[in-house]
C-alpha cells in the first residue's frame, strides 16, 4: 500500500459523498426513475379511467382530473 493512499484516502472517486451532484444521481438511476415515473402515469391512468366508467365523484373531483374551469 503506497503512502499516499493512507494519507489522502479522500482522492478515490469512490468514496466521495457528492462527485457529480444531481446529475450523477440521475445518469445512474435513469432507468428505475423511468419506470416509477411509467408506473405513476399508468396509475394514474387508471385511477382516471376508473372514475369515468363507473362515475366515481370523488376521483373525478379531484384537481387532476378536474376539467378546465371547473371549481
Amino acid at each position: 500500500m503506497s503512502l499516499t493512499k493512507t494519507l489522502h484516502p479522500m482522492n478515490e472517486t469512490s468514496d466521495s459523498p457528492n462527485p457529480g451532484g444531481i446529475k450523477a444521481l440521475v445518469q445512474k438511476y435513469k432507468g428505475q426513475i423511468g419506470v416509477g415515473l411509467l408506473v405513476l402515469y399508468v396509475c394514474l391512468l387508471g385511477l382516471g379511467t376508473v372514475g369515468e366508467i363507473w362515475e366515481i365523484e370523488w376521483i373525478l373531483d379531484l384537481p387532476l382530473f378536474r376539467p378546465p374551469g371547473k371549481y
